[in-house]
């Protein structure tokens, strides 16, 4: 197996690097002991690497095959689940353990303790050099092994783990084909503060896993040589003790777990179970063998290129969303490129006021929103013609131009003069002119756990997704896109925070309540849109290679939904604290159109969809059979400014609940 980057053409299933449907891994944890001081923040390593390791945006151990083991009793509880991984991974056997790590001045060897440990009795305890005897017979039948040693050598401390490595030779960790990563060097001392979640050590290579490398962007799988390299960056600004490596046949150079910090479209594999892979092949089928019986959505409709059903059309029975047209315009040849400048990573999308066009700013550098126009006169909003007819750069107050940016959400304020930018880069939410693009006053202020570490515990790519502004102004909303660091996800259902604001369209703006919002399994929250004070229209969206794009629209109530401010961690339990919501439409329910795809959909109308904006009410009836009371809804895809994905506007008309 060769190392690099996984990013050439392969066939689908082939395994690059680390196959995790081949490996196994054992967690193996003390927190409770008899006669050494307790480590209660051991439990927490177990459930978030267990939680990322088995998530396949990290990297996708199956479930059955990640065995935890809490506060063993005897030397035998920890080997017993060590052999029995060995049986499961031809590919890849992980072994972890953090507790306290003991040595003996007779022997200067690394002893692993378990509950019932004494000091000075190596007796009670397991051998270090055990475990390397194991993972060397096994050599021929597990191509990788992986030991993760979170352990002090001395266990001085009273409220943490004391190391020393000075006995602790290179031989003791060296096993053939092998990757060993230890959480301090020679005569240090491993912190494991009681009061925090995880160890030192460990909370960082969870942050790594749970965060990817961000200055890495463009790198779509992190090995363990790269991870340790963030691992020594992140402890030496923290001035905590260097974490050591040691490699045997180019293990640490292999393709790991994903970048999640990669700018390529999120792959949440979640939203993809066992049961909805089959269940999408059988309506497909379904699908096209009815259609192909009554003469209309024949076979041919799903591949690449082909002609697509007409529309306007429902989204699925009884369903409150009509797709009345969809457009890909914009990405084609002069409506591609506007003075210059390329259309392309439109993220947030927002109605100007009464003009019947649009603002759509774009992610990353350079800073723009660009002036849509979206359809022909008098044919708004049935029939899409967008095309670019303005563009204004985003400077800073001064003028000067923003180094580093990443738009997301975009509200226009009261009046059409001002709009309010978020940018995941800083991150910040910002006002800017429209006539000029200049900054106007400062940054609103964010809470501090929205920012990526070391001053928060946001993914530094996923914070500030999107921003919602109720009609008068007076109440501001903005999402974030993926949990915080500590927020536990319920059945790959992520649970994020929304932090409302009151203040005044053009004014300040202040936080004043934190709402819960949970989504989809593997979906994230891509954008909001107020619909009234306590209802808002959530967009959420996420993609798997080889199955494409789940795109979903939820009407949301916000009553009834608790204040999440001072909750430091949201867990399984805090469910029904979230805010209620009711599916509007799901996209992969409309019918295809004339599109075209070059990506694996489960329908060709599906994309990166990230913007959302809700339109004027539209007249019932007509071709569309709109219902009474239904009002525009656009939606925008991001194509990441990559070629082989698209830049794609949608009009639907939905029916929304009365309040």
């Amino acid at each position: 197996m060769t190392s690099g980057d996984d990013t050439k053409e392969r066939a689908p299933g082939e395994a690059v690097g680390m196959d995790p449907k081949k490996s196994a891994c054992v967690l193996i944890g003390v927190s409770k002991y008899q006669h050494l001081p307790n480590l209660p923040s051991v439990p927490g390593n177990l459930d978030a690497l267990s939680r990322l390791l088995t998530d396949r945006s990290v990297w996708g151990l199956p479930a059955d095959r990640i065995v935890r083991v809490p506060d063993p009793q005897a030397a035998g509880d920890l080997t017993g689940p060590i052999y029995d991984a060995i049986e499961q991974a031809p590919d890849t056997l992980i072994v972890y353990y953090a507790g306290h790590g003991l040595k003996t001045l007779e022997d200067e060897q690394l002893y692993l303790t378990v509950s019932t440990s004494r000091r000075n009795r190596s007796e009670t305890t397991l051998a270090y050099r055990r475990v390397r005897q194991i993972l060397e017979s096994c050599r021929d039948r597990v191509k990788h092994r992986v030991v993760i040693l979170d352990c002090c050598h001395s266990g001085q401390a009273l409220d943490g783990m004391a190391v020393s490595e000075a006995g602790l030779q290179d031989a003791e960790l060296r096993t053939k084909g092998s990757y060993v990563l230890t959480a301090t060097a020679a005569d240090e001392k491993a912190v494991a503060d009681s009061t925090k979640r995880y160890t030192a050590f460990s909370g960082e290579l969870i942050k790594i896993l749970q965060n990817g490398d961000p200055r890495r962007p463009d790198r779509e799988r992190l090995s363990l040589d790269e991870i340790h390299k963030l691992l020594v960056q992140s402890l030496d600004l923290r001035t905590l003790p260097m974490p050591r490596k040691q490699d045997q046949d180019g293990v640490g150079a292999l393709p790991f777990v994903w970048n999640r910090a990669s700018r390529r479209p999120p792959r949440p594999p979640e939203y993809w179970t066992r049961r909805r892979r089959a269940w999408a092949g059988l309506a497909l089928a379904s699908t096209l063998t009815a259609g192909a019986a009554a003469g209309h959505w024949a076979p041919e409709l799903w591949s690449t290129g082909s002609e697509r059903a007409a529309i306007p059309g429902s989204c699925g029975k009884g369903s409150r969303a009509t797709l009345l047209d969809v457009s890909d315009q914009l990405d084609e040849p002069g409506y591609d490129e506007f003075q210059g400048s390329e259309v392309a990573g439109l993220s947030g999308l927002a109605l100007a006021d009464g003009s019947g066009g649009a603002y759509a700013v774009r992610d990353e550098t350079p800073a723009q929103i660009f002036t849509l126009s979206l359809g022909s006169p008098g044919a708004l909003p049935g029939k899409l013609n967008p095309r670019v007819t303005g563009v204004q750069g985003i400077y800073k107050p001064d003028g000067s131009k923003f180094t580093t940016f990443d738009g997301e959400g975009l509200v226009v304020e009261k009046g059409g003069k001002t709009a309010l930018v978020s940018s995941e880069k800083g991150p910040a939410i910002r006002r800017i002119r429209l006539s000029d693009g200049k900054q106007i006053g400062k940054d609103l202020p964010l809470p501090n756990t929205f920012y990526p570490p070391p001053r928060g515990v946001a993914e530094s790519t996923r914070n500030v997704e999107s921003l919602a502004v109720i009609p008068d102004g007076t109440l501001l909303y903005a999402g974030m896109e993926a949990p915080l660091l500590g927020d536990e996800d319920v059945h790959g259902r992520h649970q994020v925070r929304i932090e409302r604001y009151r203040g005044s369209s053009g004014g300040h703006y202040e936080p004043d309540r934190q709402i819960g919002y949970q989504t989809e399994e593997g979906l994230y929250l891509s954008e909001l849109v107020a619909v009234g004070p306590d209802r808002l229209l959530a967009l959420e969206r996420g993609y798997i290679r080889g199955l494409g794009n789940g795109v979903r629209v939820y009407e949301v109530d916000l009553r009834g939904a608790a204040n999440l401010t001072d909750t430091e961690h949201l867990v399984k339990d805090d469910s029904d604290r979230m805010a209620h919501k009711t599916l509007l439409v799901d996209l992969a329910d409309c019918p295809p159109g004339n599109v075209r795809t070059d990506d694996d959909q489960q329908n060709p109308l599906l994309d990166n969809v990230e913007g959302m904006a809700l339109g004027p009410a539209i007249p019932a009836g007509g071709k569309a059979k709109v219902p009474e009371g239904s009002r525009a809804l656009y939606l925008i895809s991001d194509n990441n400014s990559r070629s082989e994905q698209t830049t794609r506007l949608y009009a639907l008309a939905v029916s929304l609940q009365r309040s």
